[in-house]
């Protein structure tokens, strides 16, 4: 059986008191207010435009389901790179539906921007649950840690979660796959004005129809 890996553990910093801190903590316990956790913000970052979590983007162009429906979402700092460099089009939209929103598949994407913009699905999934395991020592509760998984060995997922567990980690979140985050190829790109690209189909939530869409509620 593993075992859970101190080492990996203890990697903090040694010049803090912290046997004193605990000491005060056993005789004084500790205000809520001083307790840190980070909730759950997938669906808030998409009204306010933003990412979704410390993880990077899992496409710059997807899907993104929740009660109220099914949301077409792009990354638009994508947008306005391709469009100072000129390349932002129709056929570039094409491009990104049948690729998934994985620009690494684009030929016309230059290579820096392609560099730029790595799903989480290409980045190291055990540095990702490393990074997490050195945030959890200064977080109370536990984080929405999202895994992305794009191969077939469950050997790969049961590494995954036994890595998590020895780098300390509380819990994980979602594991995502691939599949789950395709864009409807049927649909097709429109783009009026090169300033103001538009995808039609494109749901929205409505400003003022509050208590029916689920952000608002």
């Amino acid at each position: 059986m593993k075992t859970r890996d101190t080492r990996a553990l203890s990697r903090t910093r040694g010049d803090l008191d912290w046997d004193g801190l605990r000491d005060k903590v056993r005789e004084y316990g500790m205000r809520n207010i001083n307790t840190m956790a980070i909730a759950p913000t997938a669906t808030i970052s998409s009204i306010i435009g933003c990412s979704p979590s410390i993880e990077p983007y899992f496409s710059v162009l997807y899907v993104y389901s929740t009660l109220s429906g099914e949301f077409t979402m792009i990354n638009e700092h994508f947008v306005k790179d391709m469009m100072e460099l000129n390349l932002w089009n129709e056929s570039l939209v094409d491009e990104l539906k049948r690729t998934d929103g994985d620009v690494s598949q684009i030929s016309i994407v230059p290579d820096h921007i392609k560099q730029k913009y790595k799903t989480a699905f290409q980045q190291d999934q055990m540095k990702m649950i490393e990074q997490a395991g050195a945030r959890q020592r200064w977080i109370d509760q536990g984080q929405s840690l999202n895994l992305y998984n794009k191969e077939t060995s469950l050997k790969f997922l049961n590494d995954l979660y036994f890595h998590a567990w020895n780098h300390g980690l509380k819990t994980t979140y979602y594991l995502r796959n691939l599949g789950a985050s395709k864009i409807e190829k049927s649909t097709v790109s429109k783009v009026s004005d090169p300033a103001t690209p538009e995808i039609e189909n494109i749901s929205a939530c409505s400003l003022n129809s509050a208590g029916e869409c689920e952000s608002c509620q």
